[in-house]
């Protein structure tokens, strides 16, 4: 089971509590990152054929590519403290901060334990976040960003130490690989677009800059420019009285069933009703 994540913040990052059942529910994946801090309780986390057991500290790392669920201890439910996020904001900001998620390291592993140091400086980071989130004091977005590239940045400094040079440098040159698919379509997301095009620009296979992309983003091409498109479209709706039409053609879509569509599924209402809830800014 695929979950689509939407933000309730002007930077694509939440926060969540979450108790999980007492029973092993169906294992889901998701386009973004998550790191989950145990606040109590015990349990076990499963990833893919991997199970984890949980206590009061633990930290989770969950990547865009592993199906997973946690599970509580019916006698004692744990309780987590989840940070969720998109990789591409971290793809901007520092590519190799998401060298700590890949999925493709030998020595990747979904479990901090609590009584590691890294478990306890990771906690404090965790905590920043949320805090600033739920405060939404003045500069808190900027706080909070400033608090996940803390924490992914510790995350790193750990991670660099476990890997072999090749292996690292390999890493690196699909995540580079996918940063500069990523910049060409911020560029031209309004314009027709065609992975294959923009492979040949790169330099790059189809296959390996899909690949390379799908694994570091969590998306597929079409899907990022989608979102890309939509998110274009919202600000449009907001800070402008163009109609929706032009609105739609403008961002990039070639029909607007299509653009109605796509727009309900990642935004989770209609155009019109996202410009008539958020009103105009002009």
């Amino acid at each position: 089971m695929k979950l689509h994540i939407t933000y309730d913040h002007p930077i694509p990052i939440n926060v969540f509590e979450w108790t999980p059942a007492s029973y092993r529910q169906t294992p889901h994946v998701h386009t973004s990152l998550e790191i989950g801090l145990c606040l109590s309780g015990q349990g076990f986390f499963y990833f893919g054929t991997k199970r984890y057991p949980v206590r009061a500290g633990d930290i989770f790392l969950v990547n865009n590519m592993e199906r997973h669920i946690a599970q509580s201890d019916p006698d004692d439910p744990s309780h987590y403290l989840f940070i969720n996020f998109d990789a591409a904001m971290l793809l901007a900001e520092e590519p190799e901060l998401l060298l700590p998620f890949s999925y493709s390291s030998t020595h990747f592993c979904n479990h901090i334990t609590a009584d590691s140091p890294l478990a306890r400086q990771l906690a404090h980071w965790i905590h920043a976040i949320a805090e600033e989130l739920h405060q939404k004091a003045p500069g808190y977005l900027a706080l909070a960003k400033s608090a996940l590239i803390q924490l992914c940045g510790h995350l790193l400094r750990h991670n660099r130490g476990l890997l072999t040079d090749d292996e690292r440098q390999s890493m690196v040159q699909s995540i580079r690989h996918s940063q500069s698919l990523a910049a060409l379509v911020e560029q031209r997301h309004r314009e027709p677009i065609h992975l294959a095009e923009l492979a040949d620009e790169l330099g790059l296979s189809v296959s390996r800059v899909s690949r390379a992309f799908l694994e570091t983003t969590g998306y597929r091409f079409n899907e990022y420019v989608s979102l890309l498109r939509i998110q274009s479209a919202k600000h449009d709706l907001i800070s402008t009285d163009k109609a929706i039409t032009q609105i739609a053609f403008e961002c990039g879509f070639q029909s607007l069933p299509t653009f109605y569509r796509v727009f309900k599924t990642i935004v989770g209402t209609s155009p019109n009703v996202y410009r008539d809830s958020m009103g105009f800014l002009v």
